[in-house]
């Protein structure tokens, strides 16, 4: 829904690309660092999703960066 509302002008949609992607990145660290069966899982986060979290979280903020630098050039 945020995506949605901030797709509204490219401003937006680069600031959700960065902010979710740097959320993504987060939740990667926290899939690798906390054990599937101990209670801290709150998030039920496997190690499958942990890896699908760093490739949605990497690429999110690089398109987010390279969006930002082409506006700057053109």
């Amino acid at each position: 829904m945020a995506g949605l509302a901030l797709a509204r002008s490219v401003a937006g949609a680069r600031a959700f690309l960065i902010g979710a992607g740097a959320i993504y990145l987060v939740l990667w660290l926290a899939g690798l660092g906390i054990d599937r069966r101990d209670a801290a899982n709150v998030l039920a986060v496997n190690r499958a999703d942990a890896w699908l979290h760093l490739l949605l979280g990497a690429v999110m903020l690089v398109l987010g960066l390279l969006a930002a630098r082409r506006g700057n050039r053109g």
